[in-house]
């Protein structure tokens, strides 16, 4: 299961730098505003990296970062959708949001028991 959890984390490392480069590149506020999702995307990278030799935790780490941005974001645009504010894509986005949150969520707490199962040893 660690070995999936690292792969996992890898990919969706790899799918949020590279849809918040694309997104945001070219902007002048470049830095600031991809800056956040650049950070936890290091952080399922270095997770991954790092869970070879250390166990699950730094995986719990990791995926619990990720699973703090997506439940944030989701928030910001389901501000959209309960106020019924205009945005392009608001109800898309909530429903993507919301499915990445529950992969996280997921990750998050099978690396949790996995730091459990490697303690009882």
């Amino acid at each position: 299961m660690k070995g999936l959890l690292q792969v996992l984390a890898v990919m969706i490392g790899f799918l949020v730098a590279s849809g918040e480069i694309a997104r945001r590149w070219g902007d002048a506020h470049f830095i600031p505003l991809a800056l956040d999702d650049l950070c936890v995307s290091a952080a399922l990278f270095w997770a991954a990296w790092r869970a070879r030799d250390h166990g699950p935790a730094p995986l719990v780490a990791g995926w619990g970062l990720y699973s703090g941005l997506m439940l944030m974001l989701l928030m910001v645009n389901a501000n959209y959708l309960i106020n019924d504010m205009p945005k392009a894509g608001r109800v898309f986005y909530s429903i993507i949001l919301a499915a990445m949150l529950g992969l996280g969520l997921w990750a998050t707490w099978r690396a949790l028991r996995l730091t459990e199962e490697e303690t009882r040893r």
